[in-house]
């Protein structure tokens, strides 16, 4: 109810205020708030006032009746000075019934206290003008010598604003909410299509390249070694699967990283290369927690030495919370951007490559609290690492 843009809709002008959802919301609940000055007006139009009098009172006390309907909805959409403005306008409409009905006229400012409720941003203010309403009302009976019959409607006041504030602060309340399941749910997708993104990078780039490669040993066989050709055939068709099946699993949302199958995966793969593998058996000794991260990691790394390194060694080393790729070829050096390295480096000079794959690791090490540096390796290649930073 407090905001500029009520609801997230822009600033409007007053008669769209008028007609908005919100606005039609409040009506109902306002009208029957004014039931009860019916039996007010019967009291005029049947006390021994002249017709003018009547009329003046009237005329008085139904500008307040529409006031109190139409003065919410439009200072919704305003900044406070106006709303305060607004809401002393109200005040002062009500001034004039005095002179015509006298301390009775206080009624009106029921009225008043619940526009401040409704409109009022600030709480301490909000309760501030409904408490100074309720006083100068104790203070107009007790001058009017009607405090002992009059005293309860000071406590209606009150009651009734704070009533009403706390209802508008519930609804500004459940606003936010709803924009903030909006906003939670925007973001989900977000986070959802850049997770879609690194698995099929991850999933399809492994699998492609090292069906690439197999199919170029396989070529090379045919006129030498047939039985082998077939071999390499077979074992193409086995990943194609396998990367069809990763493919789906990946769109279902189930698919599982384990590091120990891509430690076989990776010896399988930097063989068909004709890359000499330096593995360890499992990873079991890694941190269950990191295992997914390091198994996405091997797969990346493995994959750029079999594209990029031309290299005839890679070293895999992994520990409990740390995991490294080195080759000795010529790494991924070529048009990558330099930055400082982490410390503990083999090189003082990092390097980061501009390729989606090493991007979506970083973010999935972000996630698990982990670092990936790229770095020119002791052996003259590249060295890819990723550790727990925390």
């Amino acid at each position: 109810m407090f905001s500029n843009e009520l609801a997230g809709v822009r600033p409007i002008g007053w008669r769209e205020r008028l007609t908005h959802p919100s606005a039609f919301r409040w009506y109902p609940g306002a009208a029957i708030g004014l039931l009860y000055q019916i039996s007010v007006l019967v009291a005029v139009w049947s006390s021994p006032w002249s017709l003018l009098h009547r009329l003046l009172a009237t005329a008085l006390l139904a500008a307040i009746y529409v006031g109190f309907l139409v003065l919410a909805p439009v200072l919704w959409w305003a900044d406070e000075r106006a709303r305060l403005l607004g809401l002393a306008g109200y005040f002062l409409l009500t001034l004039p019934l005095f002179p015509l009905l006298g301390p009775v006229a206080s009624w009106t400012w029921v009225y008043v206290a619940c526009v401040a409720g409704m409109v009022v941003s600030r709480t301490s203010l909000t309760f501030a003008i409904i408490g100074l309403l309720a006083l100068i009302q104790l203070v107009v009976f007790a001058v009017a010598g009607t405090f002992a019959d009059s005293w309860y409607i000071a406590l209606v006041t009150l009651s009734m604003g704070v009533m009403m504030a706390a209802f508008a602060r519930q609804i500004d309340a459940l606003r936010r909410l709803r924009n903030a399941q909006g906003e939670i749910a925007r973001l989900a997708v977000v986070e959802e299509r850049a997770r879609f993104s690194r698995d099929m990078h991850d999933v399809l780039g492994h699998s492609l390249t090292v069906v690439t490669v197999k199919s170029e040993l396989a070529r090379r066989l045919v006129p030498t070694d047939p039985a082998r050709a077939a071999e390499e055939i077979a074992d193409i068709e086995r990943l194609s699967r396998s990367a069809l099946a990763d493919l789906r699993a990946a769109v279902a949302g189930y698919r599982e990283m384990s590091l120990s199958t891509e430690l076989a995966a990776a010896q399988a793969s930097l063989a068909a290369a004709d890359i000499q593998a330096h593995l360890p058996r499992n990873g079991e000794d890694v941190e269950p927690d990191l295992r997914e991260l390091f198994g996405w990691v091997l797969r990346e790394g493995v994959t750029n030495v079999i594209r990029h390194s031309r290299s005839r060694n890679c070293w895999v080393t992994v520990g409990p919370d740390r995991l490294e790729i080195e080759d000795d070829g010529r790494g991924p050096l070529a048009g990558t951007e330099a930055a400082p390295a982490p410390a503990g480096a083999a090189s003082s000079r990092a390097v980061r490559t501009a390729g989606s794959g090493l991007a979506g690791l970083t973010a999935r090490a972000a996630q698990a609290g982990a670092q990936l540096a790229v770095v020119p390796g002791p052996r003259g290649g590249t060295l890819l690492s990723v550790r727990r930073t925390a």
